[in-house]
């Protein structure tokens, strides 16, 4: 045989091999996918699929961008002991052993660590369950798993040291009780509450699928790192909160319903040309004594409003013209029988004819009642008297978007006529027979505070995907004008009233104008006649003669007082007055005139003697400074204000009483003190006396 023959003779024998393998390759292929295809799909599928995954939830903001609620993700560590080879296994264990305990103090040894993961990976060389998925640690930070990363083994990954990272998300709210209950509740078991569940659909995002593997005993871990993988991500929201004024509100309401080991409490602060809210405060009281938020009572709590619904009586008697504000009525000393009931004031008084006016400032139930009566309680007039509440939208929701807010309870002489009676216009009158919710009350009261112009109160001002604007939540006006400009001035000047010689004088500031009504409402009015329960209240706005802000404090079932002017108009006062002092616009809005008609001068203060000047030429009042030291004391025996040396040595704890917080800090750890502050505003007493030897020990100061 030639060469040339010998050479062909091989080619194609190589060639049918080739041939032959493709040929064995193609059939092997077909019948796998083809004949056996059902088979191998449903065994596969029994240990790697696609799985639905939940993005992660978006974030909730105050206006000012504070986090209000976030997902913070916790990692859990475990370990697929076949992974590793034999020599990097044997290699790596006992530094690995040591570098565990270590990281664990409180856990286990560096021996116990390794018997553990030694006998783990026997048993699944064995075939044994369990060695492929076992448990390191959990509740990990994104740092701590970072260094559990670099370990001998671990360092390997996943494919070359079996360490698997499981990632789970947890909603944490960074301020804890504040507007707790109006954020929320993110649970899908139970389900979700509050601000989580009205803007579910954009915080929770859109889900992805990620590819899932079956490792024994059946778990189902990621095929990749969860780092490996950008995970999809829900819209962020911005409420209408300000986590500043939130603090406040949340503070003063805590501390009236301890002081009076209240039930329950709500106070909602709100943006009177928005309805933007801007802090929400809810809190009940525990077995333990403490105060908690559970329940959104401030939306969706109803009860009888008592005394704060005169407003809307006294408006509608302006509108129809059946009453002006110098109209006549008798009080018949706090006590009149109106048909077969009894009706009180809250206390006797002894007062016969007043005006309209001032028996809305004196809060008298009989005096509103008399009124009512004479000019609605007749058959061809009761509906007129319920079409006025309609106008003014007290029957309606306020449309607030939290889920569970019920429709008021206003009576109609037609369609409740069995529940109709003859005394129920003189009783509703001053807010019983009725049921709202404090939100819906506070909605009437902005209402006259914009001016007749009614706002839906609104919570979330806009939606951000991917850190840009993508919805925007715009103010929104319901009625126009609930009533002529003139009824409105008129109720707004009885309100003013009723703060400087009514029954909210305890409400009177000296530092913001406040217009308001107290509301003092029994408990079961006319069921229980031996009930000593009470709900105390203080509606209002403020500054008054320009409203920025409505605001409405509740006090439910306070212990040894319950007027509303005592019991929640003190809290109204310090929120109004420590809102005032963060907003320099409402600082702009002070009547200089109001203030020295109030023979206003500063007494028993003391301070930076620069700030004072600057205070006093603000106010528009003379002084006389008789010093030249940088601290001063006003004397307030003068009739002038006068300004006299605060002398302040150095080896004496001085006097600070009189100074604000910043002077009295500044001034104290100047001389090596070290300052414990309780309260707010002037300091008004020192736990060391002044003029005692200053060793730079710790004082306390006291303010309010």
């Amino acid at each position: 045989m030639d060469r040339k023959k010998e050479l062909l003779i091989r080619a194609y024998f190589v060639l049918f091999c080739f041939v032959l393998y493709a040929f064995l390759i193609a059939f092997r292929v077909v019948n796998i996918s083809v004949v056996e295809g059902e088979k191998w799909r449903k065994k596969g599928g029994q240990n790697v699929k696609w799985m639905q995954v939940e993005a992660e939830r978006g974030n909730i903001f105050d206006r000012n961008g504070n986090l209000l609620a976030t997902s913070l993700p916790f990692f859990e560590i475990r370990m697929d002991l076949l992974v590793p080879r034999k020599d990097v296994f044997i290699n790596g264990i006992d530094s690995l052993s040591i570098r565990l305990a270590n990281f664990f103090p409180k856990g286990k040894s560096a021996s116990a660590w390794k018997s553990e993961l030694v006998n783990k990976r026997k048993d699944g060389l064995n075939d044994k369950p369990g060695s492929r998925y076992h448990f390191i640690a959990k509740n990990l930070s994104y740092d701590q798993v970072q260094t559990l990363r670099k370990y001998p083994i671990f360092r390997e990954g996943r494919s070359g040291g079996g360490f698997i990272v499981e990632k789970e998300s947890r909603r944490q709210k960074p301020f804890k009780e504040m507007a707790a209950r109006t954020i929320g509740v993110y649970d899908d078991k139970k389900g979700n509450k509050g601000l989580e569940k009205n803007f579910d659909k954009f915080l929770r995002g859109d889900s992805e699928q990620k590819l899932m593997k079956k490792i024994p005993p059946g778990f189902w871990v990621p095929v990749y790192e969860p780092s490996e993988i950008d995970n999809a991500k829900g819209d962020d929201i911005v409420t209408t909160l300000d986590v500043h004024f939130q603090d406040i509100v949340h503070e003063e309401l805590l501390k009236r319903l301890n002081d009076f080991s209240a039930e329950k409490g709500c106070a909602i602060l709100m943006e009177v040309s928005t309805g933007a809210i801007r802090a929400i405060s809810n809190l009940e009281r525990l077995k333990s004594g403490d105060y908690v938020e559970r329940w959104n009572h401030a939306i969706a709590t109803s009860s009888e409003p008592g005394s704060t619904l005169k407003l809307a009586s006294a408006l509608a008697l302006l509108e129809s013209n059946y009453a002006d504000l110098h109209t006549k009525v008798d009080l018949q000393g706090g006590k009149k029988k109106f048909f077969d009931i009894w009706m009180h004031d809250s206390e006797p008084h002894g007062k016969r004819e007043v005006t309209f006016k001032d028996a809305f400032i004196l809060s008298s139930n009989v005096g509103m009642a008399t009124l009512t009566a004479r000019a609605f309680n007749k058959k061809d007039r009761r509906e007129d008297f319920v079409n006025y509440y309609r106008k003014f939208g007290v029957t309606d929701k306020t449309g607030i978007s939290i889920v569970g807010e019920p429709t008021p309870l206003v009576k109609d002489p037609i369609k409740d006529k069995h529940n109709w009676y003859a005394t129920t216009i003189p009783w509703m009158s001053h807010g019983y027979e009725m049921m709202m919710t404090p939100l819906q009350i506070l909605a009437f009261y902005n209402t006259v505070a914009n001016k007749g112009r009614r706002m839906q109160p609104y919570l979330v001002s806009e939606v951000l995907r991917s850190g840009s604007e993508y919805k925007l939540f715009k103010p929104k006006t319901i009625i126009e004008s609930i009533a002529s400009s003139s009824s409105i001035d008129k109720v707004h000047q009885m309100l003013v009233e009723t703060v400087t010689r009514g029954t909210g004088k305890q409400v009177r500031s000296s530092k913001v104008e406040i217009a308001g009504k107290t509301g003092t409402t029994k408990v079961g009015y006319g069921k229980d006649k031996d009930s000593k329960k009470y709900n105390a209240s203080f509606a209002g706005y403020f500054p008054a003669n320009k409203p920025k802000y409505s605001l409405i404090v509740i006090v439910y079932k306070p212990k040894g007082a319950y007027y509303g002017g005592v019991v929640a108009g003190p809290a109204f006062k310090r929120i109004a007055e420590r809102v005032a002092a963060k907003e320099i616009d409402i600082q702009e809005f002070a009547d200089l005139d109001h203030i020295a008609g109030m023979g206003y001068q500063p007494k028993n203060v003391s301070g930076y003697s620069r700030d004072f000047q600057e205070l006093m030429a603000y106010l528009q009042l003379g002084f006389k400074k008789r010093t030249k030291s940088k601290w001063v004391n006003i004397d307030s025996e003068q009739d002038d204000i006068v300004m006299k040396n605060e002398k302040i040595k150095k080896s004496e704890v001085p006097d600070v009483r009189g100074m604000g917080l910043r002077d009295a800090i500044y001034v104290l750890e100047n001389l090596g003190l070290q300052v414990q502050v309780n309260g707010y505003g002037i300091v008004h007493n020192q736990s060391i006396k002044p003029g005692i030897k200053n060793k730079g020990q710790e004082i306390e100061i006291f303010l309010h």
